[in-house]
């Protein structure tokens, strides 16, 4: 017995120093693709960064950009109303992000500026005064940061001409503090290193959150991507700051009005809780390696316990045994080809087939419609990942429908080859009607089964991304129940309500199965329509509705006249979203319902 001993514990010797060197390589392989891992994760965070706060950057240009619109229309109308126009920008505006709204005439003095009277003012020479008296395009100019002569302190202009008769005529001013504004993107920041900068099309420093007034008007290096690669929309590099050598991970996105955001994600305190792991997994291993090897020790001197630890380990299968046999999931195991090889009782339970029933059998006999067969079709991409989870429609033997839930997974050899599939079935039909039923709850109308306000501010908001991407058109139409009310007072609710659902019942008939009916409460009524022709077709509906409405409805005897008023708006002409076109469309219905009532109005 000595000899066979001895061997097994040179055995385990050698094994262990070789497990020792694989796990220190497997810790220092793990801790770099830990550090490849956070590297990833800050790239991604830096682009998303810079995408949110480019858009709340475009948000506010475009804010901007109607204030100088309503100051180019008044001017041209008439140069006396630029106060009047100026007031009403400034006081739209952030008292502390917009430092003046200002006009400068054809002759290059200062024309009018929002902080009242100032000295003459000869504003010509500014980049953005010639740029734009030499261009006929009607463009917003962004200028670099200046200093403002009238305010003293750092300004962004963003300017726009006035042209009339196809002449240059000067142009209108907002004068932003890129201080104020850098500090509203502070809130996409997380490290007091972290810095969102908004530069131009040549790199120069529009807004900085770090040091910002420090850098305003500097230029980032030609080598920077965002400059060499003008046609790219995104990118992402690493470089220590030109600004302040800080070492960032970038993300840049490049905004539609051609400026550039970007976010720089300080490396070195980003990267500390990552360093931090390192030493303390490295402590760990040395702390764990002593332990092995004790362990180690002690295993030589327990192999002649071996017995009882492999009692101990039978005892253990068994309890794992136990726990899969009264498991409330339903679990089935599959060969390589998709056949059942093995389930507990809950499966039986759940599908209603017996053990004896199902071994050896394909599983797509546990389903119809898109059926398990399909999934292990999936399942068998060599390209996918092995895993699905998801509902399929089940059958049991007598013909019985259930809905089921599946987690299935695949179990490979050291090729690669799937051995195996494991799936776990639960019973959810009666989750999925509750939730059905909770959805429906939420976006119909109880009494007329039409969807309700937010159903329909749902579909119409997704008509008019279509229509915005098809350059089509889409009408709203308000109906609104006339001598609603004398029913309600002189026959009770209960007949109003029945009356109600036979309104909805020809609103129906009247639309297309696209078209979208909603009942926004009492006796209105919302149709939305999508078309080519909305004009058109919105008036031949509304007349038609009018005409349906019109004729007697016969409600538990009672011959019941009512009529009704449509108010219709369209898109874009009327507004350019769902909340803004009813409104519009409810307007239009009260003018209809003033006219005289039993009539249409746009």
């Amino acid at each position: 017995m000595q000899q066979p001993l001895r061997a097994i514990r040179v055995a385990i010797v050698v094994v262990s120093a070789f497990a020792l060197a694989v796990g220190w390589y497997d810790t220092v392989t793990g801790l770099r693709e830990a550090e490849r891992d956070a590297m990833e994760r800050l790239r991604i965070q830096a682009i998303i960064q810079a995408r949110a706060a480019g858009e709340a950057v475009e948000g506010a240009i475009g804010r901007f950009d109607v204030a100088l619109r309503m100051l180019q229309l008044g001017g041209l109308e008439s140069a006396a109303r630029f106060p009047v126009q100026g007031r009403i920008v400034t006081a739209a505006m952030s008292s502390d992000l917009l430092l003046q709204a200002f006009v400068v005439g054809s002759d290059g003095y200062l024309a009018y500026s929002s902080l009242g009277e100032a000295p003459r003012n000869f504003l010509g020479d500014r980049e953005y005064f010639r740029a734009l008296a030499a261009s006929d395009d009607d463009r917003l100019f962004i200028s670099r940061p200046v200093i403002g002569r009238l305010t003293r302190k750092w300004s962004i202009q963003l300017v726009r001409a006035m042209r009339r008769n196809g002449r240059f005529d000067g142009v209108v001013a907002l004068a932003v503090s890129p201080e104020v504004w850098s500090r509203k993107l502070l809130r996409f920041g997380v490290h007091p290193l972290d810095t969102l900068t908004l530069l131009d099309g040549d790199g120069h420093v529009l807004l900085r959150t770090l040091d910002g007034n420090e850098h305003l008007g500097k230029q980032a290096p030609a080598e920077r991507e965002y400059r060499l690669y003008p046609e790219r929309r995104e990118g992402h590099y690493v470089a220590h700051a030109s600004l302040d050598g800080v070492l960032r991970m970038y993300g840049w996105t490049r905004l539609s009005s051609g400026l550039v955001m970007l976010s720089g994600i300080a490396l070195e305190p980003a990267l500390e809780p990552i360093r931090a792991l390192r030493s303390r997994t490295v402590m760990s291993g040395v702390v764990s390696s002593g332990l092995f090897v004790f362990v180690i020790a002690a295993l030589l001197i327990a192999l002649r316990r071996y017995e009882r630890a492999v009692q101990r380990l039978g005892e253990r299968e068994e309890h794992y045994r136990s726990l899969l046999e009264h498991m409330a999931e339903g679990l089935v195991v599959l060969d390589a080809e998709n056949r059942i090889v093995s389930v507990n009782p809950a499966f039986s339970a759940i599908t209603g087939f017996g053990r004896s029933e199902v071994m050896q059998r394909p599983v797509s006999m546990l389903s119809n419609g898109r059926t398990l067969d399909h999934v292990m079709t999936e399942l068998s991409d060599p390209s996918g990942s092995g895993h699905w989870e998801g509902d399929f429609d089940g059958v049991r033997p007598g013909g019985e429908g259930y809905t089921g839930h599946a987690v299935i997974s695949s179990l490979r050899d050291a090729n690669g080859a799937v051995r195996h599939r494991v799936a776990l079935i639960t019973d959810v039909t009666e989750r999925r009607r509750r939730d059905d039923e909770i959805w429906r709850q939420a976006n119909f109308d109880r009494l007329t089964g039409l969807p309700n306000r937010a159903l329909l501010t749902d579909r119409l908001e997704s008509m008019l991304r279509h229509a915005r991407r098809q350059r089509s058109g889409v009408a709203v139409l308000f109906i609104d129940l006339d001598r609603f009310k004398p029913v309600n007072d002189e026959f009770g609710h209960d007949v109003g309500d029945l009356l109600l659902r036979q309104v909805a019942r020809r609103l129906q008939g009247v639309f297309r199965d696209e078209d979208t009916v909603a009942r926004i409460g009492g006796d209105e009524f919302v149709a939305a329509m999508q078309g080519e022709d909305c004009a058109a077709g919105s008036e031949r509906a509304a007349a038609e509705v009018v005409a349906q409405l019109s004729q007697p409805f016969f409600v538990e005897d009672r011959r019941l006249l009512v009529g009704c008023s449509v108010g219709i708006a369209c898109f874009p002409a009327d507004g350019d979203s769902a909340e803004s076109l009813v409104n519009a469309a409810d307007r239009a219905m009260y003018r209809a319902k003033n006219g005289g009532r039993g009539r249409w109005s746009r």
